[in-house]
């Protein structure tokens, strides 16, 4: 199952921003369609930061959404996307597909289905921007959730203090390339776990180990 992870021990965020920037702007300048899915929570000043240098090239051919939502009245306080913005994420070129477009949860999850799906089949290259919670989790698949079963690329579910629309593993596996980003010593035991093999219904953030290409910005100390 396990591919060689590429681990950066850094706590300097924009080395993972730069990373993230030079390879959506690598393929870009190769003339492919790329799609970047970006998190929400403490990556999100990463992306932030990646999207100010994307900007600066042409950048027409990107087309980015999120890897989860936490579904709400549109742009309500725990909005990723709307995070995201306040974030100062902008890139005027690209096409952007928010979860959130003020419709019911079903309605929305549905879309956001749709939108994935297309969005896979028109992109030539797929990566994925991941932070990972201290439970285990990436996106929105939480520990023993039904996203990690789900046999769609996208899973809506209510996980208590939110409902949440989420990439599913089946999703995690169309993609190219993936980027983690996850800083503080309350994530180091989970980190060190992610060397092990463990079940998903454990420690969702193990379906990441099956991708070809996994860089991993931490600043856990072995």
């Amino acid at each position: 199952m396990t591919n060689q992870i590429n681990f950066v021990n850094t706590s300097d965020i924009t080395l993972a921003a730069d990373f993230i920037a030079d390879l959506v702007i690598d393929k870009l300048k190769l003339n492919q369609r790329v799609l970047w899915l970006v998190p929400g929570g403490s990556s999100i000043s990463v992306a932030a930061l990646a999207a100010e240098k994307i900007a600066k090239y042409d950048h027409h051919k990107l087309t980015v959404t999120l890897t989860d939502e936490r579904y709400g009245s549109l742009d309500h306080p725990d909005s990723n996307w709307r995070q995201l913005r306040e974030a100062g994420f902008f890139l005027p070129e690209a096409k952007l597909i928010p979860v959130l477009v003020n419709d019911d949860f079903l309605t929305s999850a549905q879309n956001f289905a749709i939108n994935l799906e297309r969005a896979f089949l028109n992109n030539d290259y797929v990566v994925g921007f991941f932070g990972i919670g201290p439970d285990g989790h990436t996106a929105g698949i939480l520990p023993g959730s039904p996203a990690i079963t789900a046999s769609e690329l996208t899973c809506a579910y209510d996980a208590g203090n939110f409902k949440r629309i989420t990439i599913t593993p089946k999703a995690i596996a169309h993609l190219n390339e993936a980027i983690v980003f996850a800083q503080g010593e309350f994530k180091w035991p989970i980190l060190k776990q992610l060397n092990q093999e463990l079940p998903l219904t454990t420690q969702p953030a193990q379906v990441l180990k099956t991708l070809k290409k996994l860089t991993i910005f931490s600043d856990y100390q072995n």
